[in-house]
């Protein structure tokens, strides 16, 4: 830190987590109302929540054993999150897949209700950075998040809920048939819970895998008369990354790099790598007021370093960015209305320097190296209104103000398409309302109305590595405003719930697929999601979730080629789809569970069809994969358990996309085995 500093204020009362409808299976058949102890220990019945909200349970979590986070959180209505090489990731929350900056910032990725990086430093692959593994729960909010969380919660959040220091002691070993090999353990003593997790992977095509180790350290207790929830942890990855395959003079070309097997395992990018360190220390300090007011604080602090080569765009360059944040959270609140305010500082740095010779405008030499300090400041208030006995009213609102204070450590200029500013002062402010109706139409069914606007600085990426067609400050604050409606209903044997929703965004700053920023967007979004759970007979259950969306380009924007014609591949005209936003996605599982020890599940994973370039010439046909599960309780204390990947072998990718020119996909894995066994006691 250069000078000290003092945070101090009233901030964030956590998120009111929420759960759908969850699958059921053999440990956890459907229950009359699904109830998620809260970030604040207060149960919350999301039957009763006017939002759309999906929850993976602890049970899930431990069944799907996930490799990577979007094994899991794609069995979420709404969700779509494309794995790249190893365990980089995309996000879509009711969203098109997005990339860069708008990818980075337009998601929060909390742990126990406190995000993984610092407004304006987020990173788009940012799931890797919280302890899934040993996860008491993932939730999800899809649409512009609660007044109690801003920045990045655009679309959506995903919250890596800790688990219970009650819960018992947990080893699991997990290993593949391409050489995957990781170990899971968990061990509480007195108020303490220890979580550790240790990943191998050889990667299933050529010079690719990673190294990912995890340490979490969780403290429960009470520090005189405040309850304190204290949580520490540490990341670290270490990956050699797998680039794009992509079209090459004479050689296979489109989706004929996918099926040809000379090709599909090969990486052009050996070269590429990826090395990740994060630590971040939490405490909750929460306390009864009197008169039904809880009065809580949370101060938190992280560090972050990534360094990592840039073989997606030409020239490669090497990017080391790092940040160091502090901040406070806290609340006062009771069951029917909350106020809060946030505060967060961080100072933040990012240098990048290619070693290749230029290539296009990609020019040899240092092309970046800038710092950037923050200051984050938010109020939010929130009112519970009932309207008889059986109707809700819900308004809030929450101000935000981010100022961030930029400094260029080399020459001010223009190097090919790279343009280094001169130090300069940015600040913005935004308010996001939100209101919500929601009517109890008897103990098992609820409908809801919901509009609710979410916006966000500009990430300094953004802002600060400018490129050719930008000038300094031209990215501005983005908004998404958002309306919906649903209905829930759920009793003993079906839980079933529905949403409709459509989204306007302005200000929409993204990189086309010449790698070229565009400032002032505008997109549409319109569509269904579905979820499902029900207890068929003693044996056997049946869960799912679905969506049908149409995401849209809501303006014009004429992309040149360097000879002046206009490239049709990258020219977007008003009513085109957005790239990497499929029509459908679904996910149906058949759980069957006929002894008190035994279980199997069969899972089905779709994908529709997308274009991959703003221009709408180029598409992705969309793929169906399946996933077999069974275990086996040797013991009360023994479990062993195997899956099959990709049961029938089908040939897809995890990404398809269109840039510079050429067709690139990222290959889906082939038929794996997966198998390990778990120990509780």
């Amino acid at each position: 830190m250069k000078y000290p500093y003092y945070i101090a204020c009233l901030s964030s009362f956590l998120l009111p987590v929420m759960a759908a409808a969850q699958a059921p299976n053999a440990a956890s058949p459907i229950e009359d109302e699904i109830i998620v102890q809260g970030l604040y220990n207060q149960a919350v019945n999301t039957l009763n929540n006017a939002a759309s909200i999906g929850i993976v349970s602890q049970t899930d979590v431990q069944n799907v054993a996930a490799v990577h986070a979007s094994e899991a959180l794609n069995a979420i209505a709404g969700v779509n999150i494309q794995r790249g090489s190893g365990q980089e990731n995309l996000t879509a929350i009711r969203s098109p897949v997005l990339t860069g900056g708008a990818g980075a910032g337009s998601f929060l990725f909390l742990e126990d209700g406190v995000p993984l990086r610092a407004a304006g430093f987020a990173n788009v692959n940012g799931l890797f950075e919280g302890g899934t593994e040993f996860a008491g729960q993932l939730e999800i909010f899809r649409g512009p998040g609660p007044v109690e969380f801003g920045s990045n919660a655009v679309h959506g959040l995903i919250n890596i809920q800790s688990q219970n220091i009650e819960n018992p002691t947990r080893i699991r070993l997990l290993g593949s048939s391409d050489g995957f090999a990781g170990v899971t353990a968990a061990h509480s003593v007195g108020d303490f819970r220890l979580a550790v997790t240790a990943n191998h992977d050889n990667g299933f095509r050529d010079d690719s895998g990673f190294d990912q180790q995890k340490i979490q350290l969780k403290y429960r207790g009470e520090l005189g008369g405040w309850d304190v929830n204290w949580l520490s942890s540490f990341q670290n990855l270490n990956q050699e990354t797998a680039g794009f395959l992509q079209d090459i003079d004479g050689g296979p070309q489109g989706e004929a790099l996918l099926r040809d097997p000379d090709v599909r395992f090969t990486n052009p990018n050996p070269e590429a790598f990826r090395d990740n360190r994060t630590y971040r220390t939490q405490a909750s300090f929460s306390r009864d007021i009197g008169g039904d007011a809880t009065l809580q604080f949370t101060p938190y602090a992280r560090h972050i370093d990534l360094r990592f080569l840039r073989h997606f765009v030409p020239g490669q360059a090497l990017e080391e960015n790092r940040h160091t944040s502090v901040g406070l959270q806290s609340a006062l609140f009771s069951d029917n209305w909350n106020i809060g305010i946030d505060v967060e500082y961080t100072e933040g740095k990012l240098f990048e320097f290619q070693e290749n010779e230029t290539v296009f405008s990609f020019t040899q030499g240092l092309h970046y190296d800038y710092e950037v300090d923050s200051v984050v400041g938010a109020a939010y208030v929130q009112k519970d209104f009932w309207l008889g006995d059986k109707t809700v009213l819900d308004i809030g609102a929450r101000a935000e103000y981010t100022r961030y204070d930029y400094n260029n450590q080399t020459t001010d200029g223009r190097s090919g398409r790279f343009i280094r500013l001169a130090d300069r002062e940015d600040d913005f402010f935004v308010v996001t309302p939100k209101v919500s109706l929601r009517h109890e139409v008897n103990d098992n069914l609820n409908i809801y109305a919901r509009a609710a606007r979410g916006a966000r600085a500009p990430q300094t990426v953004d802002l600060y590595s400018v490129q050719l067609n930008q000038t300094g400050g031209e990215a501005r604050v983005e908004t998404l405003d958002s309306v919906e409606a649903g209905v829930k209903f759920g009793n003993g044997a079906l839980t079933f719930e529905a949403a409709a929703f459509s989204q306007w965004k302005d200000n929409f700053f993204f990189r086309n697929s010449d790698g070229f920023s565009v400032a002032n967007g505008q997109t549409k979004h319109i569509g269904l999601e579905g979820s499902f759970a029900a207890q068929i007979t003693d044996w056997l259950s049946l869960s799912g979730d679905g969506t049908v969306a149409r995401h849209t380009y809501d303006f014009d924007d004429v992309n040149l080629n360097f000879n002046g014609s206009v490239d049709i591949s990258n020219t977007i005209t008003d009513g085109d789809r957005v790239d990497t936003a499929p029509d459908t996605l679904a996910n149906m599982r058949a759980i069957v569970f006929p002894s008190e020890r035994f279980s199997a599940e069969i899972e089905w994973r779709h994908v529709g069809s997308y274009f991959t370039n703003p221009g709408n010439t180029q598409s992705y046909d969309g793929h169906n994969i399946f996933v077999l599960r069974s275990a086996f309780d040797v013991t009360d204390n023994l479990r062993i358990f195997g899956r099959i990947d990709n049961l029938f072998d089908a040939i897809y990718a995890d990404r398809a996309d269109f840039a510079f020119g050429n067709e690139r996909f990222f290959p889906g894995r082939p038929q794996t085995l997966f198998f390990g066994l778990t120990s509780e006691f």
